[in-house]
């Protein structure tokens, strides 16, 4: 994840592009690169919302922004993405009609979903990976003490 500065930049770079393409007749799939573009930007900036909501140890020590600045900055982020898709929105509509817009927010919520999915998927593996461990280093503990302790007790007869 980049920091939220460099996302709306590179958003609104990619909303540049887009609509620019748009206005000189360039169809949607000609345009899908900008289109992912923009929308990772827009999920990053996302991201850093989120985490300024509950921000890591390392960042709370050692970026002290005040919290006024950091909301603003994150409202203001906020609404410039909004207006952008909102532009984005009725340039798609105006150009390609409302089926493809509706089209194309039902495969960005697919996709989302898909990759919620896969995110859990891998969270629960990684879980049951750390779980397996821990369970195989204390069988090994239990097994390996004793056979330790009788060869102490043998050793000293």
């Amino acid at each position: 994840m980049i920091d939220p500065v460099s996302a709306v930049a590179l958003a609104t770079s990619a909303y540049n592009a887009i609509k620019k393409g748009i206005e000189m007749g360039r169809e949607l799939e000609d345009m899908g690169g900008q289109l992912g573009t923009w929308f990772g930007a827009v999920a990053d900036v996302k991201k850093a919302e989120e985490e300024s909501k509950n921000p890591p140890l390392f960042r709370k020590v050692l970026f002290t922004n005040s919290v006024e600045k950091e909301a603003l900055q994150n409202l203001l982020h906020k609404k410039k993405i909004q207006q952008q898709e909102r532009e984005l929105r009725e340039l798609i509509v105006y150009r390609f009609g409302v089926d493809t817009y509706k089209e194309m927010m039902r495969v960005r919520q697919q996709i989302r979903d898909t990759r919620a999915r896969i995110a859990e998927i891998r969270a629960r593996k990684l879980k049951n990976l750390m779980l397996n461990t821990v369970i195989i280093m204390l069988a090994l503990m239990i097994i390996t003490i004793p056979i330790f302790l009788i060869l102490i007790i043998i050793d000293r007869l």
